[in-house]
């Protein structure tokens, strides 16, 4: 079964082969889960989406139709996820760009205490970006997403891909190289 490609293995599941479904848990588990808690910075909700995520697979998968689709089937579903409890929490002010084109959340006394050294002070900044941000740096730079399947992902095109990609990238170079 670990020779078996994506396409197979999603046929299989269509047809009911809990093997393959099980397959396909071994393979994106653990990416989808670091996506997942890189994107919403919490344990719990990565744990909550990734479980969701799987379990719409199971419901779900006569969904995924085209070849070389699971992959980004499975980031769209853990994203949108993650975007939910967002909105649950009513921090849907963050996923709109401010129209100043500012990317960062606002900064408080505790955030401005913690901040250390090397990877700790990238992985806070990296949370500090705002999501639509911090979701295609992580998809793109993390998870090695092309553009085309961040774009599908986040369902916009890969022209704002790319710009959102840039603002991030620009932003995360001011906010190290000033540390």
């Amino acid at each position: 079964m670990h020779s078996a490609t994506d396409e197979q293995l999603v046929e299989r599941v269509q047809e009911g082969e809990w093997a393959a479904f099980a397959e396909i848990y071994r393979r994106y588990r653990s990416p989808l889960y670091s996506f997942c808690l890189r994107l919403s910075g919490r344990k719990e909700t990565a744990e909550d989406a990734l479980q969701e995520t799987f379990a719409k697979l199971a419901l779900r998968a006569a969904e995924i139709r085209s070849r070389g689709a699971l992959r980004g089937w499975l980031y769209q579903v853990a994203r949108n996820e993650i975007l939910m409890t967002f909105r649950a929490r009513r921090r849907t002010t963050e996923l709109l760009e401010d129209a100043d084109g500012e990317v960062w959340d606002a900064e408080t006394p505790l955030t401005l205490l913690e901040a250390k050294d090397g990877i700790a002070h990238m992985e806070r900044s990296l949370a500090r970006l705002k999501v639509e941000y911090r979701e295609v740096i992580i998809m793109r730079e993390m998870e090695e997403l092309s553009y085309a399947e961040i774009a599908a992902v986040t369902q916009s095109t890969e022209a704002a891909v790319k710009s959102r990609l840039f603002k991030a990238r620009k932003a995360l170079a001011q906010r190290l190289g000033a540390h």
